[in-house]
């Protein structure tokens, strides 16, 4: 499977999601489930195997460690510890209880590119930034195995390992709301997704960015924020359509959250991919940057 074609990977991508969408009407109809997974479950499981076998995790942590610096004890009661790149500002020695930023990674996890994107944020906003593998121990660039990771990591333990983030922002690195320190959570793609619902489920008071994710558009959830929220996108991003995107600005205006929600002309889904970009004033990268 690792030296399968492009073809071959977008057949096992469509093969995936159509799964994962069996899974789905399976808790609503149960009578449909049997024979839709008759026929469509063998042609899947081997994908299923493939992206779950522990050689895979073993080679993905590995690859975590090289690139983390930092070890995050996990939420109370559990044996977790989460893997985090933390990147500080060469040009300021103190960071301690100033401004600090989450981001998080994209669906393919953690990885050298996410790592990038934190050094240059520090670098810029003179403050310290956390970036989480919140996948617990996976990185791919495998299509199919990212669709699975981001379709299968569940809100509720993200939002658990964001909050033992901001404990550690506290604890280690001297963060506090009550000292004039300000907090930030950004994400790509999945992340940005993650970000919006935990900031509307646990840290109303920190600002949102959402670059190219699953906006929130109940207006009543996004009525706990007491932050800015930036969402950046892409106006061919198929995932996300201008009704949908016109949806979440109403959402935000009716909550009477204070927001900048900007479409760049020409570009999709994940179109900026490195500070490189940034670097040599790419547009619309650059712009997006910079909002």
């Amino acid at each position: 499977v690792q030296g399968s074609s492009r073809e071959d990977e977008a057949q096992l991508t469509m093969r995936l999601l159509d799964l994962k969408a069996l899974t789905a009407l399976a808790l609503y109809t149960p009578v449909i489930s049997s024979f839709s997974f008759s026929s469509s479950w063998s042609s899947a499981v081997h994908i299923i195997e493939h992206i779950t076998s522990p050689p895979s995790q073993a080679a993905s942590r590995v690859a975590l460690e090289d690139i983390t610096n930092v070890r995050i004890p996990g939420p109370p009661g559990s044996h977790a510890e989460i893997l985090a790149y933390r990147a500080v500002p060469t040009k300021t020695r103190n960071t301690d209880g100033g401004d600090c930023v989450v981001l998080l990674h994209e669906f393919f996890g953690l990885n050298p590119s996410i790592v990038d994107k934190a050094r240059g944020l520090a670098e810029d906003l003179g403050c310290t930034v956390v970036a989480p593998d919140t996948f617990r121990g996976e990185v791919t660039n495998f299509i199919p195995k990212a669709i699975w990771l981001a379709l299968t990591t569940p809100q509720g333990r993200v939002n658990d390992d964001l909050d033992a983030v901001c404990r550690f922002l506290e604890q280690d690195m001297g963060w506090s709301s009550n000292s004039g320190g300000r907090l930030a959570v950004m994400g790509f793609c999945y992340g940005g997704g993650k970000a919006i619902r935990f900031t509307t489920q646990r840290q109303p008071d920190a600002a949102t960015v959402v670059f190219y994710g699953s906006p929130v558009t109940e207006m009543e959830e996004l009525r706990k924020l007491r932050a800015p929220v930036c969402g950046v996108f892409g106006d061919r991003d198929v995932q996300f359509p201008a009704d949908l995107l016109d949806k979440f600005r109403a959402a935000l205006d009716d909550a009477g959250v204070k927001s900048d929600i900007r479409v760049y002309e020409g570009v999709g889904h994940a179109f900026w991919k490195d500070m490189d970009e940034v670097r040599r004033r790419v547009q619309p990268q650059t712009k997006a940057y910079e909002q």
